[in-house]
């Protein structure tokens, strides 16, 4: 009883699944790739198109100069009268311990030119005086004027056109801090 020579079997069909899988790791790991290279070659350039200087002046702080093909942006340890476009209240040092001043220029890639000028000083006198000598001498400037706001703070404000100066005083153990801010876009700089 032998039934004879039994036919052969057809393959099995190929599994969807396991070659789907593969294919979609097969293209993870080229945009893995793509995106590692476009990362590398992005840095090159960078490293290349970026210039950084930092020269250290006589009294020991630095000006840093960053330059880019997206913009610029230059940090120059000075702050003065002129350049705050504020009074610097009479006989007040700056206050050394933080070195928070500081005037800082952006430009944006042949667009915005913005600069920002800081500086932290300090005096002996008392808040009132202090704040009398801001408020004679700033006088019809003030946009808007604050008498201790939450932080304890008496601030004057002055709003011109694109630029924004602001006078904060406070007191701090006997002394009376005094921050003195001025933000505008270069092209405006009317006092």
């Amino acid at each position: 009883m032998d039934a004879g020579p039994v036919p052969p079997r057809a393959p099995a069909p190929p599994r969807r699944g396991a070659s789907a899988v593969g294919i979609a790791l097969l293209v993870l790991a080229l945009i893995i790739v793509t995106a590692g290279l476009a990362v590398w070659v992005g840095l090159q350039y960078i490293s290349r198109s970026v210039h950084m200087q930092v020269t250290k002046q006589e009294n020991g702080r630095q000006e840093v100069s960053i330059k880019t093909p997206l913009g610029s942006l230059e940090v120059h340890p000075e702050v003065t009268e002129a350049s705050l476009g504020l009074p610097i209240y009479p006989g007040s040092s700056r206050m050394r311990d933080d070195d928070w001043a500081a005037t800082i220029n952006l430009n944006f890639a042949d667009e915005a030119k913005v600069r920002i000028v800081a500086g932290k000083f300090q005096t002996t006198d008392a808040l009132e005086k202090v704040r009398t000598f801001y408020h004679d001498r700033l006088g019809a400037q003030v946009t808007r004027y604050q008498e201790k706001d939450q932080d304890g703070k008496t601030v004057f404000e002055i709003k011109q056109d694109k630029q924004k100066k602001v006078v904060a005083l406070r007191s701090v153990d006997d002394k009376t801090v005094i921050d003195l801010a001025r933000g505008y876009q270069l092209g405006s700089e009317s006092n």
